[in-house]
């Protein structure tokens, strides 16, 4: 298959990590790099406790995360010459960052810092995914998998999963008014100027209706990985690998993901 960086996304308990390993070991020359534990989050626990103290530190924490990890996946495929699937990007995480001003536990001016680290990652000019996956389930049933899932400490409220659901679909898939039927979607059909969240990168994006299991096959998301558009892997990650954008990186990675250092923001 072509050389390619594949993310799914999706609400929390629509079975992102569960189809990521299963692609990986499906498809050949493919690594699968899992998104950032919250477990290791050192703000996690006291964020539980406290949000309104811990939930700028905690996001921070994420986004920086969740922005090395998009890095090694890139040096990743740089070096080895295969393809990476992750459980996540970069991207979603400004729709948790969201989330948590929407339910107060973020002041306006601590949204505003952190809106202006996620700016500079944007403007970082990653290579995009190739193709993005976005699972879609009906919140409800993500309460009931996230309450007989095994790994989870916690289960997310009914109205917390609601509100996830419409940031998604403000990242993804705003200008669709059903996302419920399997389409392909070029990512510059949703439009820039519209209200919300800007459209997240893509070169490619799969919907999938992901609320009865039983009615999926696994052989659709992986032939949809095989059919992606061919492209040449130097042009795509060329930019990338330009040592000033690899300078900034490392800025904004720097104090270890626990707070904004002022410098990086001016």
């Amino acid at each position: 298959m072509p050389l390619q960086l594949v993310t799914i996304e999706g609400n929390i308990g629509t079975g992102k990590t569960t189809i990521a390993r299963l692609v990986a070991k499906h498809i050949p020359d493919c690594a699968f790099f899992p998104a950032p534990d919250p477990e290791s989050n050192p703000h996690w626990s006291a964020f539980q406790k406290e949000p309104h103290k811990h939930a700028l530190a905690m996001q921070i924490w994420f986004l920086r995360a969740r922005l090395r990890t998009y890095i090694e996946a890139l040096r990743y495929m740089n070096t080895k010459q295969e393809s990476v699937i992750l459980d996540f990007s970069v991207w979603s995480d400004i729709i948790f960052g969201t989330l948590h001003f929407q339910q107060g536990h973020l002041t306006a001016e601590e949204f505003s810092v952190y809106q202006e680290l996620s700016r500079k990652i944007d403007e970082l000019g990653l290579p995009p995914p190739h193709l993005t996956i976005v699972l879609h389930a009906n919140p409800t049933e993500c309460v009931r998998r996230c309450e007989t899932s095994l790994t989870r400490s916690n289960t997310p409220t009914l109205d917390t999963l609601h509100m996830v659901d419409a940031l998604i679909k403000q990242r993804w898939l705003r200008d669709k008014e059903n996302v419920f039927t399997p389409r392909w979607l070029k990512a510059e059909r949703v439009a820039p100027e519209a209200p919300g969240l800007p459209a997240a990168p893509s070169l490619l994006v799969l919907v999938r209706d992901w609320s009865d299991l039983s009615r999926v096959k696994l052989a659709t998301i992986s032939d949809a990985v095989f059919c992606t558009d061919p492209m040449s892997f130097d042009a795509w990650i060329g930019p990338w690998k330009a040592e000033s954008v690899d300078a900034r990186v490392e800025a904004l990675l720097q104090d270890g993901g626990d707070s904004v250092n002022p410098a990086v923001l001016d």
